[in-house]
């Protein structure tokens, strides 16, 4: 039997029109390899994040769930244009966790509370950033989900897994017999005609505007 193999080679990223589309949206799930950190840099941003959202009452603090690689990921890496969420680039980002340093690093929880409320002020776009994105890593990690689940009556059915069906698999079925007595009409697109106003109402309602703008 003979085998034909199908030589054709799939079209090139030039000629392929959606390749327009992709660089015009976000990469999904970050961008890869994601950005370095030396190590007092994650030192710095996991001392931040746990001021920003302390553990507790059953929820794990920031830097036990790795909120760090998160962060790797969505900020913008050197040669990006940091066009989208969170809106800061590599450079920038390193430059700041530096300025922080080992001495934010060692100073006490109460300290560091009180350089952040000091970078709040006098930083606002950088720890707006900083701020936004530990939200969104944090709330992001498995282990808070089930944090959610285990502690929140109102999280319970709150999942960790994709949903492209949404809920439907909690919703009620439809009433089958219901919806097979409903009856109704409904007018098609191409069928639907412009309304003529008869003048005596044109007249009077362009009577009552002038009144009300006396």
């Amino acid at each position: 039997m003979d085998i034909i193999l199908n030589t054709n080679r799939p079209p090139s990223a030039d000629r392929d029109p959606r390749s327009r589309f992709r660089a015009e949206k976000p990469p999904i799930g970050g961008w890869l390899p994601g950005i370095s950190l030396t190590p007092t840099q994650i030192s710095v941003l996991n001392a931040v994040v746990d001021r920003l959202i302390p553990g507790g009452e059953g929820f794990p603090a920031p830097s036990e769930v790795d909120v760090v690689s998160f962060f790797r990921r969505y900020i913008a890496p050197e040669g990006q244009e940091p066009k989208w969420f969170p809106f800061i680039g590599e450079s920038e980002f390193q430059a700041r966790l530096d300025t922080l340093g080992e001495e934010f690093v060692q100073s006490s929880p109460a300290a560091q509370v009180e350089t952040l409320q000091t970078l709040e002020k006098t930083e606002e776009f950088f720890f707006a950033r900083i701020r936004d994105l530990t939200y969104y890593a944090y709330y992001s990690r498995p282990a808070v989900i089930t944090a959610i689940n285990a502690n929140l009556k109102a999280g319970k059915d709150l999942r960790n897994s994709p949903q492209p069906f949404g809920y439907s698999d909690t919703m009620d079925d439809w009433d089958e017999q219901l919806l097979s007595r409903v009856r109704g009409t409904y007018t098609r697109t191409e069928d639907v005609r412009p309304v003529e106003v008869p003048a005596d109402l044109l007249k009077a309602k362009a009577t009552q505007f002038q009144e009300s703008q006396v």
